[in-house]
């Protein structure tokens, strides 16, 4: 048995596909240097929403642990360290997010065992050209300004 095939209707012309990838390039590299240029500003919103939540889970690990944890930054090292003084986290923002800075101010967060901060403080993120803020209030919010 036979197969007839069509071959006008099957499939794209090589004349077609260049059309298409020359648009798609043509588009590209429109985009990519404007993606580049926003890069900072994602990194440094990254940056800041990882050091509000690794506050916040040190909040919540002074409260089910029932001890103190405390924060301490140190060039763009921070560390938890709980009452006792084991069982230590630490983190490198800048590894992990190169380019930010960070600058707490004097104080270094305490978190107590009820969830509020007996140590308040703003924690200041920058890549050079913008700043986030990081406010831990006294009751033991942590927000992102």
């Amino acid at each position: 048995m036979r197969v007839k095939y069509n071959h006008s209707v099957s499939g794209f012309t090589v004349l077609e596909l260049m059309v298409a990838v020359g648009i798609a390039t043509a588009v590209l590299s429109v985009a990519v240097p404007s993606f580049l240029d926003w890069l900072p500003t994602l990194r440094l919103s990254s940056a800041a929403r990882q050091v509000a939540t690794d506050l916040q889970v040190a909040r919540m690990k002074a409260i089910s642990r029932n001890t103190s944890y405390t924060v301490n930054f140190v060039a763009s090292t921070y560390t938890f360290t709980p009452g006792t003084g084991t069982d230590t986290d630490s983190r490198d923002i800048g590894q992990l997010y190169p380019g930010i800075s960070i600058a707490p101010t004097p104080p270094n967060p305490v978190f107590t065992p009820r969830g509020t901060a007996s140590t308040t403080g703003t924690i200041t993120l920058s890549n050079g050209t913008a700043t986030k803020l990081i406010v831990v209030s006294t009751v033991g919010r942590v927000t992102i300004q």
